[in-house]
């Protein structure tokens, strides 16, 4: 999976330089975020540690994004570096004995992409995945998952790339996985660079079955419309969705941002929305549930340069 790095020139990769003035817009499914000063667009393992050792220590840590798909950046300038992992969307498989395959990803490749090859092949462990938008990379640090199954369950090894440019491997079992979490980014900050998945050979109608049900399950959610998925994380034993619902905040807005008509745990961007419009309504629904409930809703969704309140 790991290709040759593209040929650049030795000062480049002592100084890599950064990509200037990129919108946030254009790297998020939420359509929200100001201008990017200092993002970084590794194309391969070798070029994510030469931009990390690269980097100055003066401007602050770096944060990371994937496929944007759960993401409200600022409106206004984000100043820290800013590492984007979909250029490494290399894909290596191995097949084992007693039908165990090994596929190992860039962190940039696209879990619907690594979902479809499944499907195709018939291999198990990834049949809950229909429909969750990102990256693997982004699928391992929140756990994605929905009631069928979770990402962490087919995950054999994780690769992360430090502060300079230093490299720590994670087994796969070692990690503490959780509701739409993962022990990594507590234990080292770091980039994903590649995930190894352990999946099944199995009949490939029943992969095909499994899957099918999973999505059923889901057909409840917007589609075709600008949101950064699920805003709240479900309250132990409950739904977060349900709660907002009998909150009254379905078809709620704030400035260009609306509560969906279609489940109330979305928030949608249906063109012309800023990142304070998003805030503003996603506490006045957590507000409501907390008056009515008593339950305090957690995000789910990550922040960058924009506070959520505590």
């Amino acid at each position: 999976m790991r290709a040759a790095a593209p040929q650049q020139s030795p000062e480049w990769r002592v100084n890599p330089r950064p990509e200037r003035s990129v919108r946030g817009a254009d790297l998020t499914t939420l359509g929200i975020g100001g201008e990017i000063k200092n993002l970084l667009r590794p194309r391969c393992e070798e070029e994510l540690v030469s931009m990390l050792r690269g980097l100055n220590p003066g401007e602050g840590p770096f944060c990371v994004i994937g496929g944007g798909s759960n993401v409200l950046m600022t409106d206004d300038a984000f100043d820290a570096p800013l590492v984007l992992t979909t250029a490494m969307n290399g894909v290596e498989v191995e097949r084992r004995g007693s039908g165990t395959v090994l596929v190992r990803c860039g962190a940039g490749v696209r879990l619907a992409d690594l979902f479809a090859m499944t499907l195709e092949e018939g291999w198990g462990g990834l049949e809950f995945a229909s429909g969750i938008p990102g990256t693997v990379g982004g699928a391992v640090m929140g756990n994605a998952g929905t009631l069928h199954g979770e990402t962490g369950q087919a995950v054999r090894s994780v690769r992360m790339i430090g502060a300079g440019g230093a490299v720590r491997d994670f087994s796969g079992g070692g990690i503490e996985w959780g509701y739409r979490s993962c022990g990594l980014a507590d234990e080292f900050y770091g980039v994903v660079s590649e995930v190894t998945f352990s999946f099944r050979e199995l009949e490939k109608e029943a992969v095909l079955e499994k899957a099918r049900r999973s999505a059923d399950s889901r057909r409840n959610q917007p589609r075709g419309r600008m949101t950064a998925g699920c805003v709240f994380r479900n309250p132990p034993g409950g739904s977060a969705g349900r709660l907002l619902e009998l909150a009254g905040c379905k078809g709620l807005s704030s400035g260009g941002a609306a509560v969906s008509e279609v489940h109330a745990n979305f928030i949608e961007n249906p063109g012309g929305a800023t990142a304070r419009d998003f805030a503003r309504l996603a506490l006045i629904c957590r507000d409501r549930v907390l008056e009515l409930f008593g339950v305090r809703l957690q995000f789910e969704i990550r922040t960058l340069g924009i506070s959520l309140g505590d």
